[in-house]
């Protein structure tokens, strides 16, 4: 059996036991197909005048809080940006594997170009990532019959210059998220990290439907805020306190806002809420 019938057969299946029950580059050469797919969505979703696009990461499958934060972030980057019709997301969730496209390094890098080529140049990507994180600025990936493998810090940054997208908002949830800041920050990105880079950040759990920045900052904070720094205040407070009432080390979330990135939002944002 060869061609699209063979590749949509690979998408349904679920991930291969070993590398003898299915050809690896067919199944890759599957998840690909199935992102053009969502790409060629997007692209008949595209506006006149600057838009936002969402894309969401749920890069740890053994654990269900990941996914389930990156379904909660698609829906209210959703309802505040409008990015409904102009969201994907990539993810590695052992419940349902054949869902999503999964995320992988290679699937974030082909969504990423793909999406530059669609985005006009006054475009905006929000960029959710949720995951295990690591001291040297990595997150974890992991999936049922998938070999772990780390998205780095410098990895990330190459993907989004290869890219050629501008307008960025990154938010990445995950222990010691704070390292990625350095490698992503610049006067057109807005980088919003559950944790300083040398903490740990809490609720990363299989018996949890958020992490405590997932609950703070999408689920408490974000539909109801002013604006983006408005939202990060005010989660960090709420975790603050949480981990204080817990006695824990602070996470210590930190951001960093682009000061022509915050003026973007604050255009797309008045357009879409006075129509202006």
């Amino acid at each position: 059996m060869k061609g699209p019938l063979l590749l949509l057969l690979l998408w349904l299946a679920p991930l291969p036991a070993t590398a003898q029950d299915v050809d690896a580059d067919a199944f890759w050469g599957a998840q690909i197909a199935r992102i053009d797919i969502e790409l060629a969505r997007l692209a008949n979703a595209a506006q006149p005048g600057p838009q936002m696009y969402f894309v969401g990461f749920a890069g740890f499958g053994e654990e269900r809080v990941f996914a389930e934060e990156i379904a909660l972030a698609a829906q209210l980057v959703g309802a505040r940006y409008r990015t409904a019709d102009r969201s994907i997301r990539l993810v590695n969730d052992r419940r349902d594997l054949t869902a999503f496209p999964l995320a992988t390094v290679p699937s974030l890098r082909h969504t990423l170009v793909g999406l530059g080529k669609i985005l006009d140049q006054d475009d905006v990507l929000f960029l959710a990532l949720s995951s295990h994180g690591y001291k040297k600025a990595a997150l974890s990936i992991n999936n049922t019959g998938m070999a772990d493998t780390v998205l780095g810090a410098g990895t990330l940054a190459g993907m989004l210059r290869d890219s050629g997208i501008r307008w960025k908002v990154i938010v990445i949830s995950a222990c010691y998220a704070g390292g990625f800041i350095d490698a992503l920050a610049d006067n057109r990105t807005i980088v919003i990290t559950a944790a300083a880079k040398n903490r740990t950040s809490f609720g990363c759990s299989d018996d949890r439907h958020l992490t405590y920045f997932g609950e703070a900052f999408y689920r408490d904070s974000l539909p109801d805020a002013a604006n983006l720094r408005a939202a990060f205040e005010a989660a960090r407070r709420e975790i603050r306190k949480r981990e204080k009432q817990e006695r824990v080390t602070p996470s210590q979330p930190q951001a960093y806002f682009g000061p022509l990135m915050e003026s973007k939002l604050y255009e797309i944002e008045a357009a879409q809420f006075f129509g202006k």
